[in-house]
């Protein structure tokens, strides 16, 4: 055997360490990728939790929701303060979903039940005039992320 046939047999070698590098790799950035994706569902879904526990735990604050919802007129100015609070609250928890799912960190099928919550909550009366009211303070993206949701929710509706 040859200097040269050795130094082919070596060039083989690095390329066949070369590919089980790159596709170990590959594993370990998938296997990062769905970690990352779980945390992200997880902070999302605590968010969403920690916002639905204390409308449902608190009397007051649920009476608030539901009228908010349904007939704002009927709140007082105060109440409809505090609707709004309520309202922003919501929308800056989902807005983090917004993030990671366009980030690709949260799949299509999991965001689109947010997107409808967002429509059910923002596209009602008092939920659309807390939104405009309270619009600036969200991510210009995603305030036209609802716009979209929204204009997709009315056309379901005709």
């Amino acid at each position: 055997m040859t200097i040269s046939d050795l130094g082919s047999i070596g060039e083989i070698i690095a390329a066949v360490a070369t590919i089980a590098t790159l596709g170990y790799l590959a594993l370990q950035i998938r296997q990062a990728n769905r970690a990352n994706e779980i945390v992200a569902i997880t902070r999302i879904a605590e968010s969403s939790e920690d916002w639905l526990g204390s409308v449902s735990r608190d009397a007051e604050l649920y009476r608030l929701y539901r009228l908010g919802v349904l007939s704002p007129d009927s709140l007082s100015k105060e109440e409809f303060g505090r609707f709004q609070v309520l309202v922003l609250q919501f929308l800056r928890g989902t807005e983090s979903g917004w993030l990671h799912h366009r980030s690709n960190l949260v799949s299509a099928d999991y965001w689109s039940g947010y997107e409808r919550s967002i429509a059910f909550i923002i596209g009602s009366p008092g939920g659309r005039r807390a939104y405009e009211r309270n619009r600036q303070f969200l991510g210009p993206e995603y305030a036209e992320a609802i716009d979209r949701i929204l204009e997709q929710d009315n056309a379901g509706r005709r």
